[in-house]
Formats: C-alpha cells, structure tokens, sequence
C-alpha cells in the first residue's frame, strides 16, 4: 500500500513539473527569440549624405541640385549588448568627402566650401534592440546618445550630435554572428550645438556591417 502511495506521489510530481520544463526547454531554444549578451567586434563600410537643407520624405536632398556633401564611410568598434534589451557602442568613423559648396540658410556668409578630404572620428551612443521569433534584430540608436568626436580632417576638435540612428539585420542561429543590412537609409538630423552647421542640416547613411561575438 505505501509502495503504490508512493508511486502515486511520483506520477503526481511528475505529472506537475513537466510542463514547466518544457516551457522552460522552449524558451531556450535556439529558434526562440531572447535577448542577446556580451560584446560584438564591428567591421563594415557604406555612404553617407549630408544635406544642409534637410532631407524630403522621398529621401532627396531639399534645395537646389548639388546641395548635398557626398561621404564615403567605414566603421570599426565594439557593441556591448545586455540581455535587458539595452547596450552601448564604441568605434572610430574614418571618412572621405567630396568637395562641394554647401549653401547657408542664413547670410552672411552665403556659402561654405567644404574641400575634398579624409578624416576620422570616435563615434559613441547607448542604444536599445529586440529580437523577433525569426531571429530579425533591430538596434536603435537613444535620443541625444550619438555622439561624434572628429580626431582628424577638416573638423578636427569638433564634435557633433546627431538623432536617428537605427539598423537591422539577423541573427545566425548559434548567436555568434550578427549581420546588419541597414534597410531603408537613415535619416538622422544634427542637435545643438550646430557649431559651423546650419540648424536644417541632415545626414542620409546607408551601411552594411557584420558583428563578431568577442566575449560576454
């Protein structure tokens, strides 16, 4: 009689615990979307262009033809992801620009000449992401965070910030491998102080990166 009481008891256990452990086995399995941890290396490259009339929704430069700087873009750094949803990015920017006149909103003076050059930046902000169930992830750049601190070039000793940051991509299934396409370009527009930009000014980027687990 105690034997089967005790059977009985095991079954009952048993019975109660295993749809928490399938739960829990769904949850961490490998096609289950979840937050992701550690640093990611960086490497990736692409074109930027920077309009200082502001972009229109159709994404082309507001104002007359040629009113926009043409710019080159590779990119190196380091992303810190936490499994909360958040993180932080640290990198060097290197670029090169085509010379173009670019036209102020507010004379005098009624032009600035902005010559062919190279020039490098450290690029800084914190971010947040989410992963869906097919393992698309997007990073999200957070307000006033984006921060460019010119080292060498034209601008040298400036530094810039800019809102609007934001690419996707997807996740490989052992999670150590993140490649980020860009999607539409990005739209991201300068914030104060403008130092020698005019207020309207707008910067359209359009990059593909890939992201190399490193460690936790």
């Amino acid at each position: 009689m105690k034997r089967n009481i005790r059977n009985l008891v095991v079954i009952v256990i048993i019975t109660v615990i295993a749809p928490f452990m399938l739960a829990a086995c769904a949850t961490t399995s490998s096609s289950a979307p979840q937050g992701i941890r550690g640093q990611y290396a960086l490497t990736g490259g692409g074109a930027a262009l920077l309009a200082p009339l502001g972009i229109e929704a159709n994404l082309t430069p507001k104002g007359p033809p040629g009113a926009y700087m043409f710019q080159t873009v590779n990119l190196e750094g380091v992303f810190t992801f936490e499994r909360n949803g958040t993180g932080s990015f640290k990198g060097l920017n290197h670029v090169f620009t085509l010379s173009f006149v670019m036209p102020n909103p507010n004379p005098p003076p009624p032009t600035i000449t902005v010559p062919s050059s190279g020039a490098s930046s450290n690029v800084t902000f914190s971010f947040h992401y989410t992963v869906t169930d097919d393992r698309k992830i997007t990073i999200t750049a957070d307000p006033g965070t984006y921060t460019s601190e010119w080292k060498s070039g034209p601008s040298a000793g400036k530094t810039y910030h800019t809102d609007g940051w934001s690419r996707t991509g997807f996740i490989a299934s052992d999670g150590k491998l993140i490649i980020m396409t860009g999607g539409a370009p990005s739209v991201m527009s300068f914030i104060a102080p403008f130092l020698d930009m005019p207020p309207t000014s707008q910067l359209m980027v359009n990059t593909s990166m890939v992201l190399l687990y490193q460690h936790d």
